[in-house]
């Protein structure tokens, strides 16, 4: 069997936050979100999407989750097509806008949609605290012998759900790191409640082998 090798990069944090995985070549993108939350460390808590620059048709592939979205966008092209703004005005920037990017479910996107023209793309988790993951797929594996995802390498500590983005984590880390600050106590308790832990490789890929096996 066949895999693809990513790399994942939380951006905006220190200490850098990264994994090295491998999954097989037959996953979608809906797989990917679901193997970058459990190699990361996220819960799967909130919404996400992919952002990907299909350069062969000049647009933007927004990857989603929920099928409201899309239910959503489909209905907005509908208005579009029977209502076109005028040239030049606010509406028809907005449109623009609009046709430039391609909303599509991620469970009915196959990886190899676009992983080798475009190996290189976002992925956001979050909306609320914005965690942005720079994701790029850096080879082919030609003779894969798993059937299920890994992680090959990885370092850095996942931030705790809910913790307020970047800026929050830096006051996290601050208080988690200064014994004497009086929210020591009860950020250490709240950390516990969200699961915060250290990286652990191994039971990182027992997790993901229970979820895919």
């Amino acid at each position: 069997m066949k895999g693809y090798q990513f790399l994942i990069t939380l951006n905006y944090v220190k200490p850098k936050v990264w994994r090295r995985i491998v999954v097989p070549v037959t996953l979608d993108f809906y797989d990917l979100h679901s193997v970058i939350q459990t190699s990361t460390g996220w819960t799967n808590s909130h919404l996400f999407n992919f952002f990907i620059e299909d350069s062969t048709n000049n647009k933007t592939i927004e990857l989603v989750g929920d099928e409201e979205s899309v239910t959503e966008n489909f209905g907005m092209a509908q208005h579009y097509m029977k209502n076109p703004p005028e040239k030049g005005s606010f509406a028809d920037e907005m449109y623009q806008r609009f046709i430039r990017v391609q909303l599509l479910l991620a469970r009915d996107v196959d990886l190899t949609q676009y992983v080798i023209d475009s190996p290189e793309f976002r992925y956001m988790y979050d909306f609320g605290d914005g965690w942005e993951h720079e994701v790029i797929m850096e080879k082919v594996v030609e003779d894969y012998e798993y059937d299920y995802p890994q992680v090959l390498e990885g370092k850095g500590t996942c931030p705790p759900e809910d913790v307020g983005g970047p800026p929050g984590y830096d006051e996290f880390k601050r208080v988690m790191k200064d014994k004497e600050d009086p929210e020591h106590s009860h950020m250490k308790e709240w950390a516990k409640e969200q699961g915060y832990m250290k990286f652990n490789l191994s039971k990182v890929n027992e997790y993901l082998k229970e979820e895919w096996v």
